[in-house]
């Protein structure tokens, strides 16, 4: 790669974007646009109320800003134009008081001659038209930044470290040179230009994604033999009984299932999906009985500290007595974390459960047999590949608690076989799920003060985390503030993915702890968050997540021994959201919910980028680009069955080294 240093930023811009993620050349052209926007001239006989507009005028004096509630202040001014005199409002935009002369308005238009503005440009609107990017912006990044950054990055894109895909992929398909398609993706020329980088970059990008699957799956078919677990079974099923739960028929398919993979001289790379409360830890726990019977230990990978403290008290809880299992996150004391690799060094460790900690190059097991990975898609192949390291062929078995149907977890998963667990406890406590118009809010203060008699707590979910400039959403910020005042006597507390790693951990912990009583938070919470008096969830603007999305939400509630309660806040209007909310309300079913996802809101909408489960494409969509996913995955199968062919080769080996599979990582 391209370090950033050679493309010669000045400090600050240079340190904003190293805090982004963007330390290279190849990372900038690899940045591309969440969307586009098409500034064009329409005349104002074709506006429609909500329509986005852009109009020219001049501002007319005086300009008056006024503060609205905490840091929101609303400035409002008069605008000639052609068209008439408009009542413009900004938000969050105080500094604009002088403003004169010639401007660019762009915003919703309000009817009635009134726009709500959420941008301005002191030029004129036949110098503005055409296609522009929209960047994701982030620690300190302005639009600017981005544009200048990426321009500078665009000179250069010769220079850049970018595999070409093989030739007659090329020929074939009529695709870009991808240099040219990462000029065109940053500076289309019209939208013509446009669809064709597009179409070369999501094919590149499943081929990647692709060729490293398949490469992985045609190596632990052919090249690595697994080690066999000499066992006896009835051990395993003798603990059974000793479980706080009976089985169910799904669950006891699937230990059969892990266990004969356990005692196969091919090498376990199998995936439990399973919905939420499914119970699937008991399965990697019976797994883990098994290894330690076959004289191995084994390792349990997950994403957080407080997932990691969650899983040692529920094997701890489900395996012998004499079962010795230990935790190791980056937060274990120095002294205790040299006793405890010891230990595991010489065997005396029979389970390690823990964080990214257990992939350090100091960690050492005598004799790993069994990797288990919790909340699977958070880990990609490459780190799967780091704990391979740490035993002779180890056996994996990744667990994911976001439903696929299995067609689509074929195809992102190819490189494992896939167990389903698709029935419930009887015993589990029911969530009741309740429609709510946003008006009525003043309703959710009842369940509020029931849970917080009952020594319960509560999650309130909002879908920003401060006050967007147009202020139509409910954020994470203002709704803290407003809970304090209403409730001065208990600790509330706000969780969002802008806070450091460390926070977030100690925010979880308190709440865990019970120190918190209201967690005012976005979809951070949506996976593996196991609060048991956590029993009561108010989600706003419920209406802006997907479906899947509000199901792994209502998972972290009815953990315990109450039933769960969660409020669905719409102020939707519109007979369809309406229709996609009623089936949370009517359905707990997590895989009869993502079909119902897809048949109403239309395959784009099922997985969105950052739906747990599935690998985050960078420009690529599972579902609306199916055809090309397939078409990618045949080629990738055709590349890994040939690689002595050089261009092949080449290809396979780039697909291989980590910057080009951030994706999966």
């Amino acid at each position: 790669m391209i370090p950033l240093r050679t493309l010669r930023f000045g400090p600050k811009l240079t340190e904003k974007l190293l805090a982004s993620g963007l330390d290279s050349l190849e990372a900038l052209l690899r940045h591309y646009p969440v969307r586009y926007e098409v500034i064009q001239s329409i005349p104002f006989d074709q506006w429609q109320k909500g329509d986005r507009i852009a109009v020219e005028g001049q501002v007319i004096q005086p300009v008056r800003s006024n503060r609205v509630r905490g840091n929101l202040t609303v400035t409002r001014f008069a605008l000639q134009t052609a068209y008439g005199l408009f009542n413009v409002s900004i938000f969050n935009r105080p500094w604009i008081a002088n403003l004169n002369g010639i401007v660019t308005v762009f915003g919703r238009y309000d009817g009635d001659h009134s726009i709500t503005a959420n941008q301005y440009k002191g030029q004129p609107l036949s110098q503005l038209t055409g296609i522009h990017p929209v960047y994701r912006l982030g620690h300190g990044l302005t639009s600017a930044d981005l544009q200048k950054a990426i321009g500078t990055a665009l000179q250069h894109v010769e220079l850049a470290m970018i595999q070409p895909i093989p030739e007659p992929l090329t020929e074939r398909y009529k695709l870009l040179p991808l240099t040219t398609a990462l000029r065109w993706i940053h500076r289309p020329i019209d939208d013509q230009h446009l669809k064709q980088a597009v179409r070369t970059l999501k094919y590149e990008e499943f081929l990647r994604f692709q060729t490293k699957l398949q490469f992985d799956r045609h190596e632990n078919l052919t090249a690595q033999s697994g080690i066999m677990k000499l066992f006896d079974r009835r051990r395993v099923e003798a603990r059974i009984p000793h479980l706080p739960f009976e089985l169910t028929a799904a669950q006891r398919k699937v230990i059969d299932e892990v266990l004969n993979d356990l005692q196969s001289p091919r090498r376990m790379y199998r995936l439990i999906q399973g919905d939420v409360g499914s119970g699937k830890t008991v399965v990697a726990a019976l797994a883990i009985l098994a290894t330690r019977l076959a004289h191995h230990q084994s390792a349990v990978l997950v994403p957080t500290e407080i997932l990691a403290q969650q899983h040692l008290s529920t094997l701890r809880s489900y395996l012998p007595e004499d079962f010795k299992i230990e935790l190791l996150t980056s937060s274990v004391a120095p002294k205790v974390r040299k006793q405890l690799l010891e230990d595991l060094e010489n065997g005396t460790i029979d389970c390690l459960v823990g964080t990214h900690a257990i992939i350090q190059d100091d960690v050492v097991f005598k004799n790993c047999g069994l990797v288990v990975a919790d909340e699977q898609h958070r880990f990609g192949v490459n780190q799967r590949r780091l704990l391979s390291a740490k035993g002779d062929r180890v056996d994996f078995l990744l667990m994911s608690a976001t439903p696929i149907p299995r067609t689509m977890a074929n195809v992102l998963f190819g490189d494992l076989d896939i167990s389903t667990i698709d029935q419930y406890h009887a015993s589990k406590p029911k969530v009741t799920s309740t429609l709510i118009p946003s008006l009525e809010i003043s309703s959710m203060d009842a369940p509020i003060q029931k849970a917080l008699a009952d020594h319960q707590q509560v999650y309130v979910v909002c879908p920003a985390i401060e006050t967007d400039e147009e202020g139509e959403l409910t954020d994470v910020q203002t709704v803290h503030k407003a809970l304090s005042k209403r409730y001065p006597d208990f600790r509330i507390e706000m969780l969002h993915g802008k806070l450091p790693n460390e926070t977030k951990e100690a925010v979880l912990k308190r709440f865990y702890d019970q120190t918190v009583r209201i967690l005012v938070t976005t979809t951070v919470i949506e996976v593996g968050i196991n609060v048991p008096t956590a029993n009561v969830m108010i989600i706003h603007h419920a209406d802006r997540f997907g479906l899947s999305q509000l199901h792994q939400l209502r998972g972290r509630i009815g953990r315990g021994q109450v039933e769960g309660q969660c409020y669905l806040l719409s102020d939707a209007d519109n007979p369809e959201s309406l229709a996609r909310l009623q089936v949370i309300v009517e359905s707990s079913d997590g895989f009869k919910i993502a079909e119902k996802d897809l048949e109403l809101r239309g395959p784009g909408e099922l997985f969105g980028l950052k739906q747990s489960g599935i690998p985050s494409f960078l420009i690529a969509n599972v579902i609306t680009d199916q055809k090309i996913l397939m078409t990618a995955l045949q080629d990738a199968i055709a590349l890994v069955d040939h690689p002595e062919d050089p261009q092949n080769k080449a290809w396979i080996a780039d697909c291989l080294v980590e910057h080009s599979t951030q994706l999966l990582d």
